[in-house]
């Protein structure tokens, strides 16, 4: 009897979800259109308040997280259940939108170049479809909007300040992003890590400025600096020991004056990012890059600056939420089309704030088209987002609310 009346609520959403098409491809184009920056996102919530005040039993609290953020609460209709929360992030990028349709962006230099403006539209969808359902669950659904996810910004102030996590208090929370190498149609969970650590480092070197002509009379900062990078590898494979995944790329090197081609400069610079699955393991990365950096500049005679920072933490996928959110995903795309990554991701984004705090789980909503060998990654001025996954992922995240009120995802 119970699972005849849980089929039926999962036939009750797939219809609920595949009735929303048009009108969330509608408010995902909407939402492109003007994409914001930051924290500062004035029509972006207006926009998302909006339709959230359309939805019957939907608490919306508005100018969250410092300005612009949104917390919707839903509460089930059954005497008991557990408190989920989703999350949406919905900030946009100050990048110049490449491509050409009826719902380019009309903000200059801003482009929705992550698909934060999916991640939006297919949470109103979840929203919408469990209202409809309140009557076949318990418990409470917190709808998280949030600001400032590309800078790194949002989710400690709805977490510190707007106690998103607390009244009540949080039992999961769940995320996910539209991802360019996974097909359309098909969700991707990381068993590990969906995001790891974020770091960076800076290393100034100080030489001797001089002629070209004569070398020897100058401390040659690029020539340090070059010596340096390519200690970097080593760094990874001989100072930290283990197997587990870690990066450290250099994004810039800057010396001299392209302008000036006899004169060796007195400083050269660069710099760029870290990542990792531990913290711990940053801090040896910067540490050693340190060590690294002031022999070399002790051999050439150079001085150097080396400033490592650790931003983040990594967004773990709880080990035993992943198999119940799999098959929550699996009932309403498919068995095939829910899959477990074995993979550990290196970007970074800080719903490790939520992750580090309540079991979590992130997923990877694919976005690549049948048919497309390629879609254009993330942050690119062409990067596009398939509207056509949209009723799809919104069906998730309502299952995702439902089977976790009912306490079933982590049987």
């Amino acid at each position: 009897m119970e699972m005849l009346k849980r089929n039926t609520v999962i036939e009750q959403i797939k219809k609920a979800a595949s009735e929303a098409q048009t009108y969330l491809t509608k408010i995902r184009r909407e939402l492109h259109q003007y994409p914001e920056l930051g924290v500062d996102l004035p029509v972006t919530h207006e926009i998302i308040s909006r339709e959230l005040k359309k939805i019957p039993g939907l608490d919306v609290y508005e100018h969250k997280a410092g300005g612009f953020g949104i917390i919707a609460l839903m509460r089930g209709e059954k005497p008991e259940g557990k408190t989920v929360l989703l999350r949406a992030d919905i900030d946009g990028l100050p990048i110049e939108e490449k491509v050409d349709c009826e719902y380019k962006s009309k903000n200059t230099g801003c482009m929705h170049a992550c698909g934060h403006d999916g991640h939006a539209a297919w949470l109103i969808g979840a929203a919408k479809i469990l209202s409809r359902l309140r009557s076949e669950w318990g418990g409470c659904i917190k709808f998280v909007f949030q600001p400032g996810e590309e800078v790194g910004k949002g989710a400690d102030v709805l977490i510190d300040e707007d106690k998103v996590l607390e009244d009540p208090a949080v039992d999961m929370a769940f995320a996910a992003h539209g991802w360019p190498s996974v097909e359309s149609g098909r969700i991707g969970i990381a068993r590990r890590y969906a995001f790891g650590c974020v770091g960076s480092f800076r290393v100034k070197v100080i030489g001797r400025k001089g002629h070209a002509s004569w070398p020897e009379q100058t401390i040659d900062p690029i020539a340090a600096a070059g010596e340096i990078y390519q200690h970097i590898p080593a760094i990874l494979a001989r100072k930290i020991g283990g197997t587990a995944s870690k990066v450290m790329s250099v994004t810039y090197m800057q010396a001299g004056d392209p302008k000036v081609r006899n004169i060796i400069p007195t400083v050269c610079e660069f710099g760029g990012t870290m990542r990792a699955v531990k913290t711990e393991t940053l801090e040896i990365m910067g540490r050693e890059l340190r060590k690294e950096a002031e022999a070399v500049c002790g051999v050439y005679g150079a001085s150097c600056e080396v400033d490592v920072q650790v931003h983040g933490g990594a967004v773990e996928n709880a080990p035993h939420l992943l198999e119940g959110v799999r098959r929550a995903a699996a009932q309403i795309l498919g068995q095939e089309q829910a899959y477990i990554i074995e993979e550990d991701n290196l970007g970074g984004e800080n719903f490790a704030e939520y992750s580090a705090k309540v079991p979590s789980v992130y997923m990877f909503i694919g976005i690549k088209p049948e048919g497309e060998t390629e879609v254009l990654g993330l942050h690119s001025p062409k990067y596009r987002f398939d509207d056509g996954v949209l009723a799809k992922a919104a069906g998730v995240f309502a299952a995702l609310g439902y089977f976790g009120c009912m306490g079933e995802l982590d049987k």
